[in-house]
């Protein structure tokens, strides 16, 4: 890389972070509305088609950057890594993006990208992969851990990986297991526990203030523990939605049995059957606990025949269901560690949850407006990279007491500017143009910001063109 491709991509990865945006508007920030030039030394003017090539260079050397990065952070924070995170997020394209084939549609109307990470316990990365949209959550572990011990020899079985439920699967426990990596997912349904089970739960967590607690009940069965847990608010939060959902549900379908006695609503059999499966699929939650019945008039089923009734009842699972709500199962070959630890290691699992939050949020992961794959690709690692930067900021923050979060910071931040006064002056009989270039003085709020991260709150000197 030449010195001018090295300070268009220090731009374009400092736009992410500070005014995010796509190549075309990050060109525009810099030049215009930033003193980043300045800061690097680099020229103050280049073309589209610069930044384009330099983010191709950019992503080139992806994998060199992410060991160093991985590395480097470690050694200034004494990062124990003791804790890896998996999981996926997508992102969508605009256009039609015929010449990216990532570029899949999954559930969503827009043509998409998976992006997946591994993140330690402080938030920071240690390595991305860019995936197909459609890309299943359960099919990439194997791909990700290979890549990151062939990358970070160093991260090896003594580190434990947590996953949610979307990628512990029977297939990738086997595979932890197989390479002796210890874990701790979210196991995919109740495993042994019965709906008996969370009558004897034992409170390990209780907050009176905010009327909430942690139930558990643990089992040890083949070199595992399984850990059954209930939290009060996941308890509301999911019997809110199944109250909700059930409601609805019977109210459509009593309207639709009163609809087969009253002139002009649908009566043929084959549409009352499609307009229940609809239901059933807008309304999971409730059709789960319910059995219906459509009783056609006759014993003739063709084209013709109408509904004479339907018929509905609870179903026999209906209170196991109502019991479970707020449950989920922690399963782990970790079997030397409390129930405590357990859980509270699986809750830093908000940790990769954040940093995806931030990547989308502030960091303007998506959409992405290339039409063209490596260029996607170096959107991604480019917003990737801002995050690297974040989280280091946050982190020496939190380090001093400070937990805001960066959006909140750079708010703040964002009155500190570099200014350009331009003034006419007499010299000599004649008018002459002049300008000085200067940084407005920062407040005790910025002032203490950069006391706390190592910096100076007047990072240029002022410049005078008379």
């Amino acid at each position: 890389m030449t010195e001018r491709h090295i300070a268009i991509i220090e731009a374009i990865v400092i736009g992410r972070l500070v005014d995010p945006g796509s190549e075309r508007y990050t060109k525009s920030w810099a030049e215009d509305r930033s003193a980043i030039y300045e800061l690097t030394g680099g020229l103050n003017s280049h073309s589209l088609n610069t930044y384009y090539r330099a983010g191709d260079k950019l992503f080139i050397s992806k994998d060199t950057i992410e060991t160093h990065l991985s590395k480097r952070e470690k050694e200034m924070f004494a990062l124990p890594e003791q804790l890896c995170f998996f999981d996926l997020t997508n992102t969508y394209l605009e256009g039609q993006a015929l010449n990216n084939p990532k570029a899949k549609r999954g559930r969503s109307d827009c043509k998409l990208l998976t992006l997946a990470m591994v993140v330690d316990e402080h938030g920071f990365v240690k390595y991305s992969q860019l995936y197909t949209g459609n890309k299943s959550d359960c099919k990439t572990l194997e791909v990700m851990v290979e890549s990151l011990k062939k990358l970070r020899p160093d991260i090896s079985q003594q580190h434990t990986v947590i996953m949610d439920a979307g990628i512990a699967t029977k297939e990738n426990i086997e595979y932890l297991k197989g390479k002796e990596i210890k874990y701790i997912v979210v196991n995919r349904g109740k495993g042994s526990f019965i709906a008996e089970d969370t009558n004897d739960m034992r409170v390990m967590f209780k907050d009176d203030d905010k009327n909430f607690k942690i139930e558990v009940k643990r089992q040890e069965k083949n070199g595992e523990t399984w850990l059954l847990c209930r939290s009060t608010g996941r308890r509301h939060k999911e019997g809110g939605i199944r109250g909700r959902q059930e409601i609805n549900f019977l109210n459509e379908l009593e309207k639709t049995r009163v609809g087969l006695t009253k002139k002009g609503c649908t009566k043929k059999f084959n549409r009352i059957l499609e307009k229940i499966g609809r239901l059933r699929q807008k309304y999971p939650k409730a059709s789960k606990v319910y059995d219906n019945t459509v009783e056609p008039d006759g014993d003739k089923l063709d084209s013709k025949t109408v509904a004479k009734d339907i018929i509905w009842n609870k179903r026999d699972q209906y209170d196991a269901e109502v019991k479970y709500e707020g449950c989920y199962v922690l399963r782990t070959n970790c079997v030397k560690l409390s129930d405590e630890e357990i859980w509270k290691t699986y809750v830093m699992l908000t940790r990769i949850e954040r940093a995806f939050r931030c990547l989308k949020m502030d960091l303007g992961l998506r959409p992405v407006y290339h039409q063209i794959e490596f260029r996607s690709d170096t959107h991604m690692f480019a917003t990737v990279l801002s995050y690297h930067i974040l989280n280091i900021i946050e982190y020496r923050l939190r380090m001093h007491g400070d937990h805001r979060s960066w959006n909140t910071i750079r708010n703040i931040l964002s009155t500190h500017q570099r200014l350009t006064i331009e003034f006419k002056y007499t010299k000599k009989g004649i008018v002459n143009h002049g300008s000085i270039r200067t940084c407005s003085l920062p407040e005790k709020e910025h002032q203490l910001i950069y006391y706390r991260l190592g910096l100076s709150d007047l990072p240029l000197r002022k410049v005078q063109n008379l």
